[in-house]
């Protein structure tokens, strides 16, 4: 008798990469050239905010839609309330199974928390470690309607240690959205399969593209 198996998801068979498009100036705006695909069906999960993204040898870009209203902050818990959750690894480095100095783990909240709506929360596990970035250097303007939010983001460069697009013109990356109420949103990798904050090695590729289109 077959013992039996756990079940895969088959975003488990392949990686996922999306284009990450090159912004010369301005603010990200809700363009379509620059939305990240959805991978919500992938892995079994409700799609309920858009994610636009963009970069430049300044900056990154992201701007998150969310079409549910802002409930809370999870006081205790991130996770447990409203904030987006962004991990870039500036190298990609997909054979690297621990975090290294080039990833980081930002998280950004609809609403100030003591006196922020973002900072940088990386946990290394080892020596091979960066200064966390100040959360007076990251640039995050909230929206708040009736029914959703958005909140624009801006992670400048002298924050995303080894951010160097001309040599290494891809990023590891990832996302969590969460929701006070209900399972969050991720992209590439579900972070009820993995502790996605310990496995860079998990997360999805963004390719920077040089021109804008």
């Amino acid at each position: 008798m077959f013992e039996e198996l756990p079940s895969l998801c088959p975003i488990q068979f392949f990686g996922i990469s999306a284009d990450c498009l090159f912004l010369a100036k301005g603010t990200l705006k809700p363009d379509k050239r620059y939305l990240l695909p959805s991978t919500s069906d992938l892995l079994d999960e409700e799609t309920f905010a858009d994610v636009y993204a963009a970069w430049n040898f300044e900056k990154l870009s992201f701007l998150i839609d969310v079409r549910i209203p802002f409930s809370k902050i999870g006081e205790d818990d991130i996770r447990k309330g409203d904030s987006v959750e962004l991990f870039i690894d500036t190298r990609d480095l997909k054979s690297k199974g621990t975090v290294s100095r080039f990833c980081h783990h930002f998280i950004f909240y609809p609403a100030a928390v003591q006196g922020f709506y973002g900072r940088e929360v990386t946990r290394f596990r080892n020596e091979d470690v960066h200064r966390l970035c100040h959360p007076e250097d990251l640039t995050i303007g909230p929206r708040l309607k009736s029914n959703s939010y958005t909140l624009e983001i801006e992670i400048p460069a002298q924050c995303l240690t080894g951010f160097d697009p001309m040599s290494f013109p891809r990023l590891g990356f990832t996302y969590r959205i969460n929701r006070t109420e209900g399972m969050p949103q991720n992209f590439a990798v579900s972070s009820e399969e993995y502790i996605i904050e310990q496995h860079p090695a998990s997360w999805g590729t963004l390719k920077l593209i040089e021109q804008e289109r």
